[in-house]
């Protein structure tokens, strides 16, 4: 009941949500009398850490190329509208 407190959930919704999380293996309960502490288990978290950061690293590396090839087409873009602009005048 506790952990519904906070929540604009039923209870039974917040229990189905807990065994979901449960069965992830992200939170793990015991039985205190008639309570059933949850505990939040970091190592599942820390494997889906390791994963996004993987794949974070790559695409930044990614960007980080694109950026430059974009710099690098509007640099000659710019110098192209330069030559015209000079061409125009000259005429």
């Amino acid at each position: 009941m506790e952990l519904a407190k906070p929540f604009r959930m039923s209870q039974p919704a917040i229990s189905r949500h807990l065994r979901v999380l449960e069965k992830a293996g992200l939170i793990s309960t015991s039985v205190r009398a008639q309570e059933r502490p949850r505990r939040l288990e970091t190592a599942p978290l820390k494997v889906a850490i390791d994963w996004i950061e993987k794949y974070r690293q790559m695409w930044e590396k990614r960007y980080q190329a694109l950026d430059g090839l974009l710099e690098e087409l509007q640099t000659i873009q710019t110098k192209g509208d330069k030559q015209n602009e000079i061409r125009k005048r000259r005429s």
